[in-house]
């Protein structure tokens, strides 16, 4: 080849580099620009995922905060109310050993004169009556009901040797059967639960 022909050559040959290397830098560029576009959308994609994540998992986090507080509000109400029942059947028990340790006291016939006085007094409309003690008080029985009859003339009691199911105190019936009025630990125990209740509330 002649050297005109060589130099045409190489000049053609460095048209061709540089306009492969302009491409290739068109190229490069655009690349990176779509890359930087495509990160950016990612990332901006990454953290509304992020966000929504986040969200749901605060969302999630106090509603289990709340459930919490409720089962614990509920727990303690439950534990208060326990307690109280708790308290007040203790206390009630007390109230009623006393009562019935009153059999130990000299004067209890002088007691149960009291209670089938105030019982009869309830019942001046259905004399004569009936006078009713536990199984461990009948051997006071007669003087009882002579003893209410000595303030009561018109009671008419009589003692019914039939035991009541009772711990102590008496029961006072009708000759008939029709009324009666319990005047025994058991249901004097029972007028004072509500009482009881009311002022162990006010405690806990």
């Amino acid at each position: 080849m002649s050297d005109v022909t060589n130099e045409k050559i190489t000049a053609l040959q460095g048209i061709i580099l540089d306009h492969a290397n302009s491409q290739r830098t068109s190229i490069v560029d655009e690349a990176r620009r779509e890359a930087e576009e495509w990160l950016r959308k990612e990332m901006s994609k990454l953290d509304r995922e992020t966000s929504s994540v986040l969200a749901d998992a605060k969302q999630r986090s106090e509603e289990i905060y709340r459930r919490q507080l409720l089962t614990a509000e509920r727990e303690k109400s439950t534990e208060a109310l326990r307690q109280q029942n708790r308290f007040l059947n203790e206390a009630l028990k007390r109230f009623q050993d006393g009562l019935v340790r009153l059999r130990e006291r000299k004067d209890y016939a002088d007691i149960l004169t009291a209670l089938a006085i105030d019982a009869a007094r309830g019942m001046r409309d259905s004399s004569p009556i009936k006078l009713r003690l536990s199984s461990v008080d009948s051997n006071l029985g007669n003087k009882v009901a002579a003893a209410v009859n000595s303030k009561l003339p018109e009671a008419g009691m009589a003692f019914d040797p039939e035991p009541a199911m009772i711990l102590g105190g008496c029961v006072v019936e009708s000759a008939n059967g029709r009324r009666q009025i319990n005047s025994d630990w058991q249901s004097r125990t029972q007028e004072v639960s509500d009482t009881l209740a009311d002022r162990l509330l006010a405690l806990l």
